[in-house]
This record gives C-alpha cells, structure tokens and sequence, in this order.
C-alpha cells in the first residue's frame, strides 16, 4: 500500500516534539549530579530556544499527534478496501512492529538505570524502577493505570494506551462494515462526554491518557473519511485552514487544532510537487526509534558526563544539542534497518508459518 509521505513528516515532526521537550530532562535529573535539583530556572536557557520555543513549550502536545495520525493511517490501512480482518492477522501484525524494539530499549533503559543508581544512588528521571514496574513495562501495560508513576522507558506509556484503543477499533470499526462513520463519531462524542460531565474528584481515578487517546485516535478515523470522500485537495486545503482558524479563537482546542493540522498536511504532498516527498518517507521509517531511544541515550549521556567528571554546562552548548540529535537520528537508522525491519519480518513470517 502506498505510504502518504506528508503524514510521514507529520509523524517524524511529532516525534521531534516530544524529543526537544524531553531535552529539557538533562536539566531536571532528579538530583542526579548535585544537590541541585533543578539545573535551569528558565526554558530561554536551552539550546536554539529562539527557533526552537513552540517544541521547548509544548512538545508533549507531539503525542497527541501522534494519537491522531495513527487513527489516521489504521483507517487508511484497514477501511480502504472495506473489508474484514482476521482478529489475529491485526494484532500479529502490531505486535511484531512494536514489540521487539520496545522490549530490546526496555532490557537497554533497565541495565542503564540501575547502574545510575548503583554508582551514583539516584535513578535518570523515571523513579518506579522496581520489579511492579518492569511487568507492566513488560506485558504493555505501564500506561493503563496500574501504575505508580513513570518508570523505565517512560515514552512507552503512549503506545501502551494505544492498545487499548486498538481494541476498540478492531472489534467497532474494522470486525464490523456497517456504521463505520456514525461508530466513529459517537465513540468521539462519548470520549468527549465522559471527560465533561464528570467532576475532577471522579476524574482522578480515570486513566485520562485514555480518554483523551481515544478522542483523537477517533478524529484521526474521521479524518480518514473526509478527505477520502472530497476528491478536490484544494477543497481538503481549505477546510483544514478554517478548521485552524476556529482553533485558534480564544482557547487553544487541541480537538479542533489536530484534525485541522493533520488535514493540511494530508493536501500538501498533492499541491506541492518534488521528490522531497521520498525523504519524508526516509524520515518516518525512523520515527518509533527516535521515539524510542531517547531516553536511553539521554541516560547514557548522564552517565558518560558524571563518569568522566565533565561540567554538565555542557548541556547548555548548541553543538552539544546537535550531537545528541545527530546520534540519536543515528542510532535510530541503524536500529530500523538492521533491528526493527529484520524482526518485524522474521515475527511475521513465523507467526503466519502458525495459522
């Protein structure tokens, strides 16, 4: 199936979002080099703040993104040619995807960790490092509320929630051809219900990464059936920026803001021509690795700054800034080409091999 390469940049955007805003997690080490906790009283500190400011202060808005471009593409994948799947077929293929690199930097983040607390008697950012933790980590369920808090490859806690969520969209929209668009919108509206008319006390108790996973997972379907019913781009195009517009009136609404985002870049590879788009698809091959091993590599930076007694100011240095993400981009490379892609293959073939 052809892959959409301006939902590619999208993605590798979100992931660079979420990336810079976890930047900013060498400054809050959790007592990690001093008795300082906090090695940065303002944002404008850190590196190319100036072109980098929106990332800097709102980069956790890249998962929602996230959220909304994997709605995206699953109903591109599995509606377009409206037929049913086979309930293993679905999750044999997301596991073989996902899993392996999760569980390859959770063994990576886990021996990082206790070495960090081992030689220098304080875990990297994430505290709930104990065995609990690490079976939730395990069994992809760190982010569905049986949690204390943040533990191991914390990020993880995104793709976590979205299983859950899959659930729902396999037994809904896919096991079931009829109402799909209506489905689709009243699991909107019940998300969005649920989180408006019950009160915070109750709210406190309710996983709301969920609610609000499925809410913009959801969008993303709808998304998928609008633009696939408008043939006109331009039409497309213009909806998005009136959709932007209205988001941008008075309160940010992230609700209206995503979809109007996703739709304008879903028209940009049809209104803009070049061959730029074959590296956008480059880009977002690299995508769930840069997401990650993040935070493996921000830990063994840490690490490797404390061992060699190297002043951590260095983390303030733009060239500094450029070498962690020019390594992470690295690592992410190799990790998809000779990791991700070789175990994604080998798993299907041999979960297929078992039918």
């Amino acid at each position: 199936m052809k892959r959409i390469a301006s939902v590619e940049l999208l993605r590798f955007i979100s992931a660079m979002m979420v990336i810079i805003w976890h930047y900013q997690q060498f400054y809050f080490p959790y007592n990690f080099f001093s008795d300082t906790e906090i090695l940065i009283t303002n944002r404008n500190e850190q590196p190319f703040y100036n072109y980098l400011s929106l990332f800097y202060n709102y980069g956790n808005k890249g998962v929602d993104l996230f959220f909304i471009i994997s709605g995206y593409v699953f109903a591109y994948v599995y509606l377009i040619e409206n037929k049913l799947v086979n309930l293993k077929s679905f999750f044999s293929n997301r596991f073989a995807r996902l899993y392996p690199l999760h569980f390859l930097t959770l063994i990576t983040v886990t021996i990082l960790q206790f070495y960090s607390v081992e030689n220098f008697d304080n875990f990297f950012i994430h505290p709930f490092n104990d065995a609990y933790h690490f079976l939730l980590n395990l069994f992809f369920i760190s982010g569905w509320g049986f949690e204390k808090g943040p533990s191991f490859n914390g990020p993880i806690w995104s793709v976590s929630v979205e299983i859950i969520i899959y659930f729902l969209f396999f037994f809904l929209i896919i096991n079931s051809k009829k109402n799909r668009i209506l489905k689709s919108v009243l699991l909107v509206a019940f998300f969005i219900i649920f989180k408006k008319i019950f009160n915070d006390d109750f709210l406190k108790n309710i996983n709301m990464n969920l609610i609000n996973c499925g809410i913009i997972f959801f969008e993303g379907v709808l998304v998928y059936y609008l633009t696939n019913k408008i043939k006109d781009k331009k039409i497309i195009f213009f909806i998005g920026i009136f959709l932007l517009s209205i988001s941008l009136i008075g309160n940010f609404k992230i609700y209206v803001f995503l979809p109007a985002i996703l739709i304008i870049f879903l028209t940009l590879e049809y209104l803009i021509k070049g061959k730029i788009w074959n590296f956008f698809n480059f880009l977002g091959n690299l995508t769930y690795g840069t997401y990650l091993w993040h935070l493996p590599l921000q830990i063994l930076v840490m690490i490797i700054i404390k061992e060699t007694e190297c002043d951590y100011s260095i983390i303030d240095y733009k060239i500094f800034f450029l070498g962690y993400i020019f390594i992470l981009i690295l690592v992410s490379i190799i990790s998809f080409y000779f990791f991700e892609k070789k175990m994604r293959l080998l798993l299907k073939k041999k979960l297929k091999s078992e039918n």
